[in-house]
């Protein structure tokens, strides 16, 4: 299979087999190809070679609900749900039961619940619009949504990236029992111990290509990075001397409106702090609100040894305190804006002149930040 979008070849001639019953893994760096091969399949992209084939017949799906129809279901990395329907309604979105074209509502409950139930949250509220809910309780609705009408091929796109422990450990739990019932997955995820528990065979992309493939039992970790980075990796986590300087920022007895409750820390320079916690403990929260974003119930924030308990994003960003949401599709990007818009658009200050935007400023500090990541 092949795809190009304009110059970029995100797929040149990729080869995949996955037998009924198995959990094959398919693995890569970011870039790789791997979503796109899956679009491909679930039908959101044409590919402009190749071909693909189910159960051994020919299978061209023109749009996602066409290969949903033929049992191929997708889970996406980024969350596909409509925020102002409620949890039941985006389930069965577009697999409705109907007769005489009315739809019938406590047929569709009974199915929305079922799918709730295999996933281990038979308790969420059905009729909880989705903008309600956090990020991993949306995830566990996109995981429900795919598992409606028994689908012959399942493709699971980074599911775990929002989800507890225990939620990860139902999961695995329901990516097992499909299997049993002769359910093909693909599985994709970056997190190569969750591949080696749950696949029997794996893929690796890079750059478009494929570049190995086997039995996972048989493979280490060490020998799937190197297929992944194309070099010899002496050290999966290397590690540099480095000395704490002064504090940059600190916490005293922060608490929020709702979450955090009362959060003390110090992170000097040159140093990288872990915050730790369970979903809902209050990370977010606790970032969030020394940003700005959320307002402070009580306690102190400052910042270089100066008290700023009390600010705005703006006055952060003017701080040097910049902060990378958990959800980018919503909060971290201007997604109908370009890539210099979006690169530029915290400090337009050094590419405009009299209150106007230059291009060619833009697209110069665009370049170089380009180059730098």
């Amino acid at each position: 299979v092949s795809k190009r979008f304009g110059p970029t070849v995100a797929l040149d001639g990729v080869s995949l087999e996955v037998g009924a019953g198995e959990v094959h893994a398919l693995i890569g760096e970011n870039g790789a190809g791997k979503s796109t091969l899956m679009k491909v399949l679930s039908g959101a992209h044409r590919p402009d070679a190749g071909r693909l084939t189910l159960d051994g017949q020919p299978f061209e799906p023109s749009d996602p609900l066409h290969a949903r129809n033929y049992g191929v279901a997708m889970i996406y990395q980024e969350l596909n749900l409509a925020p102002d329907l409620s949890v039941e309604e985006n389930i069965l979105l577009g697999r409705e039961p109907t007769l005489l074209g009315w739809i019938r509502r406590a047929e569709r409950r009974r199915w929305a619940q079922r799918a709730l139930e295999e996933i281990g949250h038979p308790r969420m509220l059905l009729d909880a619009p989705i903008r309600s809910l956090t990020i991993a309780q949306q995830q566990l609705v996109e995981i429900a949504r795919a598992l409606v009408g028994e689908p012959r091929v399942l493709i699971m796109d980074e599911p775990t990236s929002s989800l507890t422990q225990v939620d990860t450990e139902n999961l695995f739990g329901v990516i097992e029992r499909m299997s049993q019932r002769g359910v093909s997955v693909i599985y994709i995820s970056h997190f190569l111990e969750e591949c080696q528990r749950v696949a029997s065979r794996y893929t690796v992309l890079r750059d478009g290509q494929c570049v190995g493939t086997g039995a996972m039992a048989e493979a280490s970790l060490e020998q799937i990075i190197q297929l992944m980075v194309g070099r010899e990796i002496d050290e999966i986590y290397p590690r540099t001397s480095r000395s704490a300087g002064e504090p940059v920022l600190e916490l005293n007895d922060v608490a929020g409106l709702a979450k955090p409750s009362c959060v003390n820390l110090t992170l000097n320079a040159g140093e990288i702090l872990g915050v730790f916690g369970l979903v809902g403990a209050g990370r977010t929260e606790t970032l969030r609100a020394v940003f700005g974003l959320d307002r402070l119930a009580k306690g102190t924030v400052s910042i270089f040894s100066r008290e700023e308990t009390h600010s705005t994003p703006a006055r952060r960003l003017a701080n040097g305190v910049g902060l990378l949401s958990e959800n980018r599709k919503e909060e971290g990007l201007l997604l109908n804006r370009s890539v210099a818009d979006n690169l530029t658009l915290t400090r337009l200050g050094v590419v405009s002149r009299l209150g106007l935007v230059s291009d060619l400023a833009q697209a110069a500090a665009s370049g170089r930040w380009m180059t730098k990541l």
